[in-house]
């Protein structure tokens, strides 16, 4: 997208491939799921406006999306800060495909709020001539490995290793506590809390989707733990949520840390210096450290590692682990 189109509008892209449990849903409940921020009746008033576009014309709410449909939304540019990063450090490129090493606090792709701030929009610019597809995303405070296609043909074949769950992904987490296990396979379907916050998901063994992540417990110290999560299945914030459950948050995590206060603290700008020492990072410590896959046009296994970032290394060190991991 060039710098003429960002200012007329920001399109942001919901590929149903991303969440195949929602193909086959009306085009407004299909919305619902993925901007849950936004209830049904704001969907629709997106829809109404013409700000959805779904197989290339503006869509209407009853319209059922299929698997390898991709909705678009449109939202008006807001004034924003600069971003965070001029460029991103690149782990892995050649004609095909690049991965890079995102900082934490940068979002994977515009939104309605932030358009500056976001890896696509940096990397727009860091490789300018050059389209890029986003494959995958991770959250906002995730650090770590992110991957893009540079034309259509691999950005499909790399979609459906995600979605059939050929990739690998391996994680690093500085959670709470010290985990009784040695190793561990959560495997508790996960949907929508329900309560007050609407983004925050919890175990539910009714209805549920079904989740499975495998975690390592790697190192302790007097208050932390290092673990590494290996998620089976990709439903929204698996690895966070797997391990509230277990008792152990991942440190600095404002949504699923106690009932979810300082994530609301933190939406209305409401956070200081006693809620950051309460939570004990300023981003939640989770690290996507490891992907493994094949490559897209030659399909040789492809694995791309990063090191964790300076903040998450600070963790660890200054909660002296008994045991030294290897990052």
């Amino acid at each position: 997208m060039g710098d003429a189109a960002l200012k007329e509008y920001v399109e942001v892209p919901f590929p149903v491939r991303e969440r195949p449990e929602t193909a086959g849903m009306r085009l407004d409940a299909f919305l619902v799921r993925r901007l849950q921020a936004h209830s049904r009746s704001v969907v629709q008033g997106f829809i109404r406006e013409g700000r959805v576009f779904l197989r290339g014309r503006p869509a209407k709410a009853s319209t059922r999306v299929d698997l390898n449909d991709t909705v678009i939304v449109r939202y008006p540019p807001r004034r924003e800060a600069p971003p965070l990063h001029e460029r991103l450090p690149v782990l892995y490129e050649d004609e095909h495909l690049i991965a890079i090493n995102k900082p934490g606090g940068v979002l994977s792709h515009p939104t309605g709020k932030v358009v500056q701030n976001t890896a696509t929009t940096i990397l727009a610019r860091q490789f300018a001539g050059t389209r890029l597809h986003l494959v995958h995303r991770l959250d906002r405070e995730t650090s770590g490995i992110l991957l893009l296609a540079k034309n259509p043909a691999d950005a499909f074949s790399l979609a459906r290793q995600f979605e059939r769950r050929s990739v690998s992904k391996e994680y690093l987490a500085v959670v709470r506590g010290c985990p009784a296990f040695t190793r561990r396979v959560v495997e508790e379907p996960l949907g929508p809390e329900g309560k007050a916050i609407r983004v925050r998901q919890a175990v539910n063994r009714e209805t549920g989707q079904p989740a499975s992540t495998a975690f390592d417990r790697l190192a302790t110290g007097r208050s932390l733990s290092l673990v590494r999560a290996v998620p089976r299945t990709g439903r929204l914030h698996q690895i966070r949520a797997h391990l509230a459950w277990l008792g152990h948050p991942v440190l600095g995590d404002k949504l699923y840390f106690q009932d979810g206060e300082y994530f609301l603290k933190a939406v209305a700008g409401e956070l200081d210096a006693e809620d950051f020492a309460a939570l004990g990072a300023k981003r939640q410590m989770l690290h996507a450290g490891r992907v493994s896959l094949l490559h897209p046009h030659t399909g040789a296994p492809l694995t791309v590692e990063a090191a964790p970032p300076e903040d998450f290394q600070h963790c660890i060190i200054k909660e002296e682990l008994t045991q030294n991991p290897v990052l």
